[in-house]
């Protein structure tokens, strides 16, 4: 199935159940391999909001690139594609944008903690 040429906006929604790795600056390692919720959506549809229970901790391996249009690194199953795997349409715009978590006042407490006991530790 081909789909037809036309302008098209895909909003790829993420959301980490966590503080992130920057919970490492406290000797805290709480924030990484959290859960998180994501969905994929179109101007036209939604997809359902998916769980994952955990997501990759700290590093992806160093031969995964951050690819737009193409796919260079490993595949996620070799039955689906082999690379080099090209797009070959054409992307008129990628819009990238990147939020840092937003902390309650217990998250902020149990950070605030954690420097106390590194910097007692030292």
């Amino acid at each position: 199935m081909r789909c037809r040429p036309a302008k098209h906006t895909l909003i790829y929604d993420f959301k980490y159940d966590g503080l992130g790795f920057a919970t490492l600056a406290f000797n805290n390692l709480s924030g990484l391999g959290r859960p998180a919720r994501a969905r994929c959506r179109s101007m036209a549809r939604s997809s359902p909001t998916q769980t994952m229970e955990r997501t990759i901790p700290i590093i992806l391996p160093w031969d995964e690139t951050f690819d737009i249009g193409s796919k260079t690194g490993t595949p996620v199953d070799d039955a689906d594609y082999q690379v080099p795997f090209a797009f070959t349409g054409k992307i008129d715009k990628l819009t990238i944008s990147v939020a840092p978590p937003v902390l309650t006042d217990a998250d902020k407490q149990k950070l605030l903690e954690a420097e106390h006991a590194a910097q007692d530790a030292n």
